[in-house]
């Protein structure tokens, strides 16, 4: 393999052929052959030897790759379970995008068809949860209101781990070095 470095030791291309020494010359550029194979946006020439480069990332970049990780850590604090005590028990209910979405849906057929709901759900509308200090999940039979009362608690929830997000977010944007970027705890 042939890497075609530039007067600045920068490599801007490679080849499996060798190629012509006149056109390289007419643009300050030398190639260098090497059996080992590289990334060429990770080396540079230097004294005629081929090196890799570790790119020190930009405080930029870094912001933006501490926001991701800031928008990862929200969604799974949102879909990672939230407590609810509906039921009249301190309960950690799941509230994955399925759940959120099939309760969402199942709601407005309380309101929409409650003699369907009552006919369909005489128990009540079954949820599954995990009782304080367990972890095996038992089915609950919520009433109307106490299926209310967990849509309402799942809708806090969301919104104190947005709230939370939003904050960790802020105080990235506020950052000016990148020792502290570890500050920014996610936990």
């Amino acid at each position: 393999m042939y890497y075609i470095f530039n007067e600045n030791g920068d490599c801007v291309a490679s080849c499996n052929y060798e190629p012509d020494a006149a056109d390289l010359a007419s643009r300050n550029e030398m190639a260098v052959a090497s059996e080992e194979s590289y990334d060429i946006s990770k080396i540079k020439l230097v004294n005629g030897a081929i090196i890799e480069v570790i790119k020190e990332p930009t405080l930029d970049e870094l912001k933006e790759s501490k926001l991701s990780e800031i928008d990862i850590w929200t969604e799974r604090k949102i879909t990672g379970g939230f407590v609810s005590e509906c039921s009249g028990e301190t309960v950690t209910y799941d509230s994955d995008r399925d759940t959120q979405n099939t309760v969402s849906s199942d709601l407005n057929t309380i309101y929409l068809a409650p003699e369907e709901f009552a006919k369909n759900f005489p128990n009540g509308y079954p949820m599954r949860g995990y009782p304080k200090s367990s972890d095996v999940k038992q089915i609950y039979f919520l009433t109307k209101d106490q299926l209310l009362q967990w849509n309402v608690d799942l809708g806090l929830h969301r919104g104190i781990c947005k709230q939370n997000g939003w904050e960790k977010q802020e105080q990235v944007k506020a950052i000016t070095d990148k020792s502290e970027l570890e500050t920014v705890i996610l936990d």
